[in-house]
């Protein structure tokens, strides 16, 4: 008598255990099935403007620091930490409704301006206008 191997119960289980749940769930015949109905989804258009204002001297409002300059080529392996704001006009000076906050990192070997970024998107409170599209 063989015994099953581990992957032969793990796909008998991937099988029979729908099933046995499928045939767990209880059915109540005198109360109609209700059709599936589409939940209220939130419609968000962005028109926002992002102002970058570089690390360097003599930049006394700059929202970017360098972390590492490297010496290779065309500067790969430069990182940069951002807090970037985000507002509804091109005024850098106008309310603030987000923020891009993260690392950009020089990326390219062989060119320049080669930016790898990953940031997350902080809004401020309050500022999101968003519009519920609720669709049957």
């Amino acid at each position: 008598m063989t015994m099953a191997s581990p992957f032969g119960v793990f796909v008998c289980l991937l099988i029979v255990l729908p099933q046995i749940q499928a045939a767990s769930i209880p059915y109540n015949g005198t109360v109609p099935l209700q059709g599936c109905q589409i939940p209220c989804m939130t419609e968000v258009n962005l028109h926002l403007f992002l102002h970058q204002f570089v690390d360097g001297p003599n930049q006394p409002n700059r929202n970017e620091e360098t972390l590492l300059q490297t010496s290779f080529p065309f500067g790969f392996g430069t990182t940069i930490v951002h807090d970037w704001t985000l507002t509804e006009t091109t005024n850098s000076k106008d309310t603030v409704v987000a923020r891009a906050q993260g690392v950009h990192v020089q990326a390219g070997l062989t060119k320049d301006n080669r930016w790898y970024m990953t940031h997350n998107i902080e809004f401020e409170q309050g500022s999101l206008h968003m519009k519920q599209v609720c669709r049957v």
